[in-house]
């Protein structure tokens, strides 16, 4: 039998659906809803659904005619058993960070991606480049992290040497840019929580795949 939500929730999710219209609306100035953003902050569950969806959308497919530039050490040999959003769950309930560090790791793929066109996101590499974007932004972002050792047995590294050379190459792949500013933040915080609410809107909001146009610089 379906249950019907209770007024207090009804009320929560029209304020919420206010507050992120009003984000829809303001386009040209992400700024203008800073004050609401607890108001229309994600739950684990919806943020989890969130990355693990924008991180199926912006994977492709391994396909031999491009030239990969991604280094080889980001790559499995075969596609992994845990699929995206099982990955995505498991680091977000071992991890213990701020919400802030998954939104930000997609940001730095995204980085990597509008570098070089051939920075393509595969089954191949896709967990290990997650994973280490989520290290880098826990260290960057969080007042605390676990050591490099913890990380590797949560991420299924094979362990310190690993995590390490990985930590090393995508420092280099985003040129040690890992500072995120503001706007950029809340600009793929507003992808996320559209692809976790039902509103219909003449404006159409996909996840970022060019940084470029995002980004507030």
């Amino acid at each position: 039998m379906i249950q019907r939500p209770g007024r207090e929730e009804e009320l929560v999710r029209l304020e919420r659906t206010k507050v992120f219209v009003s984000y829809c609306m303001a386009m040209d100035s992400v700024l203008a809803c800073y004050e609401d953003q607890e108001l229309i902050r994600l739950t684990g569950s919806e943020l989890v659904s969130a990355v693990g969806e924008a991180l199926e959308r912006a994977c492709g497919v391994d396909d031999e005619d491009f030239d990969a530039m991604i280094p080889l050490s980001f790559y499995g040999t075969h596609k992994q058993s845990m699929g995206v959003r099982k990955y995505v769950l498991r680091l977000y309930e071992y991890l213990d960070c701020s919400d802030v560090a998954f939104t930000t790791a997609l940001i730095y793929l995204d980085r990597i991606q509008a570098s070089n066109k051939n920075n393509r996101l595969t089954p191949l590499n896709l967990h290990r480049l997650f994973a280490t974007a989520v290290l880098v932004a826990i260290k960057y972002h969080d007042d605390e992290h676990f050591s490099n050792e913890y990380y590797a047995q949560v991420f299924g590294m094979k362990g310190l040497e690993e995590i390490n050379q990985l930590e090393a190459l995508f420092l280099s792949m985003v040129d040690f840019r890992v500072g995120v500013s503001e706007k950029e933040y809340y600009f793929y915080k507003m992808h996320l929580i559209q692809s976790q609410m039902e509103i219909p809107t003449h404006t159409s909001i996909e996840f970022c795949t060019s940084p470029v146009a995002c980004s507030a610089a």
